[in-house]
C-alpha cells in the first residue's frame, strides 16, 4: 500500500487535468499519487473559471484537506495555503532537491547511484537531521553524529566543504559622527577607521555627518555583540559625538 501524506501537510503538486468542477494534480513527493482539487477549494472567493487561478503543468503548494486509504483518494486545497505557508514549503522543496543533486555527487565520487545513495548515507542523515539539507549544512560545520563508512564521510564532506556557503546574517545600523574640535575632520577620520577595521563591519557613506554601517556575521546575538562593541569603540573617542542606532528590519 502507498505512503500517504497527513491531512494539513502542505505538498508541491501539479496540475494534470482540468474540470469544471475542479483540477486534477500529481504530488511530486509521494510518487506522482494523484489527487483533487475542488473548485470550492481553489480561492476564498467565488470561482467563476477555474482556469484563471490555474493551468494544466503548474506547480503549486496545496494543501491535504482529505484522505480516504480505502478508496484510494486524495483531496487539496489551494486557497487554505498562505503566503508564507507557500513560501516556506518552496523554500523546503528547492533545499531537498539541491541536497538530492549534492548526495548524488557524493554517489558519483564512490561510483554509486542515487539510489544506493538514499539507502546507504541519505536516510541514516534523514533520521538524524531530519531532511538531507541540514545534514550538508552539519557536513560544513563538522559537526555530523551519524556513524558513515569513511568512504561516505569523506566524500560527503568534499561536497558540502565545495557546495555549502556558511550562512551570514547581516544588520545595519545608522552612524551619525561629529567632532567640533578644531582639528575635527581628522578626529573623525581617525574613529571611521576604527569603525571600518573592525572584522565584518562595513562602512557606507550617506552624507556628513551620516553613515551607514552594515555587520556581517554568523548568526544575530555575534552581530549584535559587534554592534555593542562598536558603540564601546566610539565611547573612547573623547572628542568625537557619535549617535549609532540599529535599522529596523
Amino acid at each position: 500500500m502507498p505512503s500517504y501524506p497527513e491531512i494539513g501537510e502542505f505538498v508541491i503538486a501539479t496540475v494534470t487535468k482540468i474540470m469544471p468542477y475542479g483540477a486534477f494534480c500529481s504530488i511530486d513527493e509521494y510518487g506522482k499519487m494523484e489527487a483533487f482539487l475542488h473548485i470550492s477549494e481553489v480561492s476564498t472567493g467565488w470561482v467563476k473559471n477555474i482556469r484563471e487561478y490555474v493551468r494544466e503543468g503548474q506547480k503549486v503548494v496545496v494543501m491535504i484537506s482529505r484522505v480516504d486509504h480505502e478508496k484510494r483518494q486524495v483531496d487539496v486545497s489551494l486557497k487554505r495555503v498562505s503566503d508564507n505557508d507557500r513560501k516556506r514549503k518552496l523554500e523546503s522543496y528547492q533545499l531537498g532537491q539541491r541536497a538530492e543533486k549534492l548526495l548524488e555527487r557524493a554517489a558519483l565520487k564512490l561510483k554509486k547511484n542515487l539510489p544506493e545513495a538514499l539507502k546507504e548515507a541519505g536516510q541514516p542523515l534523514i533520521e538524524e537531521f531530519g531532511d538531507l539539507y541540514p545534514a550538508f549544512e552539519a557536513f560544513k560545520a563538522g559537526t555530523v553524529k551519524t556513524k558513515l563508512p569513511p568512504a561516505w564521510m569523506k566524500a560527503l564532506k568534499e561536497v558540502a566543504d565545495s557546495e555549502i556557503k556558511e550562512k551570514r546574517v547581516h544588520v545595519r545600523a545608522h552612524l551619525t559622527l561629529q567632532s567640533f574640535d578644531g582639528n575635527g575632520i581628522e578626529y573623525v577620520k581617525d574613529a571611521l577607521v576604527k569603525v571600518a577595521g573592525t572584522p565584518g563591519v562595513l562602512v557606507r557613506y550617506l552624507g556628513a555627518p551620516r553613515y551607514y554601517v552594515d555587520v556581517e556575521n554568523k548568526d544575530y546575538k555575534s552581530a549584535e555583540k559587534t554592534l555593542s562593541n562598536l558603540q564601546a569603540l566610539l565611547e573612547k573617542e573623547p572628542k568625537v559625538e557619535f549617535s549609532l542606532q540599529k535599522v529596523k528590519a
